[in-house]
């Protein structure tokens, strides 16, 4: 298979990190690159859910303050 620059650069890798990744030989190469760079966005996921978590909470407190 093979993987345009277009593509990496839609799930968000920087220009430079695209073009390592089109710069190697290997499908083992490209495969380890791209888990590094998903295991990166599973670790923005999580961090911005907890800031969901985190205004949702001081939601439900203003909810509460204003039906007492």
């Amino acid at each position: 298979m093979t993987i345009d620059i277009q593509s990496l650069l839609g799930i968000g890798m920087t220009p430079k990190d695209a073009e390592s990744v089109i710069g190697y030989d290997s499908s083992e190469d490209v495969i380890r690159k791209l888990r590094v760079f998903r295991s990166r966005v599973l670790e923005d996921i999580h961090s911005r859910q907890q800031v969901l978590d985190k205004i949702d909470y001081i939601i439900d407190r203003l909810k509460k303050e204003n039906i007492t």
